[in-house]
């Protein structure tokens, strides 16, 4: 953004539109968004970064049943799905997954939970592929590596105590 440069909102929505390689962006309905836009403009005092309190990736996917199959083995639930993208929940955590249009690159994140180790063992005793040793860190976490059949990697870590 630069300041004192206003754009209207349909070219914003032309410019978020051509700039995403989301589906899901590209699909909604113009007046979907506008609406989005109405609610923002008198709201933007609150969406400031200190009151930001969660951020939620958004992975890309090629088959969204083949993610959900994965990653409800995890322990994740499907909440929601749309045509191409995904929601899925874990206590507080939340992971979306969004069909792209083209190629795209894996991507990674970070959850923290309550008991790497017992998560970790309860994965390898039921054999679920893509899951990476789990290792101490130097800085106070216990963690490991899911890997989905996309490459998306999604790092679970704990406090070692």
């Amino acid at each position: 953004m630069t300041p004192g440069v206003f754009v209207c909102t349909g070219c914003a929505l032309w410019a978020a539109r051509r700039a995403t390689t989301f589906a899901v962006v590209r699909r909604l309905p113009a007046a979907s968004l506008k609406a989005l836009v109405r609610w923002a403009r008198p709201h933007a005092h609150a969406l400031s970064l200190e009151q930001a309190r969660t951020a939620i990736p958004i992975l890309p996917s090629g088959d969204l049943d083949r993610t959900a199959a994965f990653w409800t083995r995890i322990g994740f639930i499907e909440t929601d799905r749309y045509p191409g993208y995904l929601l899925l929940n874990s206590g507080d955590a939340e992971l979306h997954f969004s069909q792209p249009d083209g190629a795209v690159s894996p991507g990674e994140c970070f959850v923290h939970i309550g008991d790497a180790r017992q998560l970790w063992k309860r994965l390898k005793e039921e054999a679920v592929d893509g899951i990476g040793p789990i290792t101490d860190t130097d800085y106070g976490l216990r963690e490991f590596i899911a890997a989905d059949p996309d490459g998306n990697r999604v790092r679970f870590g704990s406090p070692t105590r």
